[in-house]
């Protein structure tokens, strides 16, 4: 399985002293995100320091996911008067942390050179 971290990475690099309990699993799915992101072009034998990184930042975001979609009745909207209630649903939180992983990877990784000579985010045509 790919993973970009190990659990002592994580807590080094976010200066966390405990890692979540599902980290293995957690790693595994960010590691595959970055690598579909940035279309396999991640040297695995030399992983740069932001992709490790950024790892850790999108399985913060993946636990606040995984809380959010836990959390019974996520109320999205209220109006007392007219006593209106609307809930957000599991796709719309889904949708909303997949924008926040891919700011975040953008942020940290628009200026990081692949394997293959180009930017890691690049996936047009030179």
């Amino acid at each position: 399985m790919l993973k970009y971290i190990d659990d002592m990475e994580y807590q080094k690099l976010l200066g966390a002293e405990k890692v979540p309990n599902n980290l293995n699993d957690l790693v595994i799915e960010a590691s595959n995100y970055i690598n579909r992101q940035t279309q396999g072009r991640i040297d695995k034998s030399n992983v740069p320091e932001e992709v490790k990184y950024v790892t850790c930042l999108i399985i913060d975001l993946l636990v606040e996911q995984n809380n959010k979609i836990s959390e019974i009745g996520n109320l999205k909207s209220q109006n007392i008067e007219g006593w209106e209630e609307s809930y957000i649903t599991p796709e719309d939180i889904k949708k909303d942390y997949e924008s926040k992983k891919y700011e975040t990877l953008v942020t940290y990784l628009w200026n990081i050179i692949g394997t293959d000579g180009n930017p890691l985010l690049y996936c047009g045509v030179r």
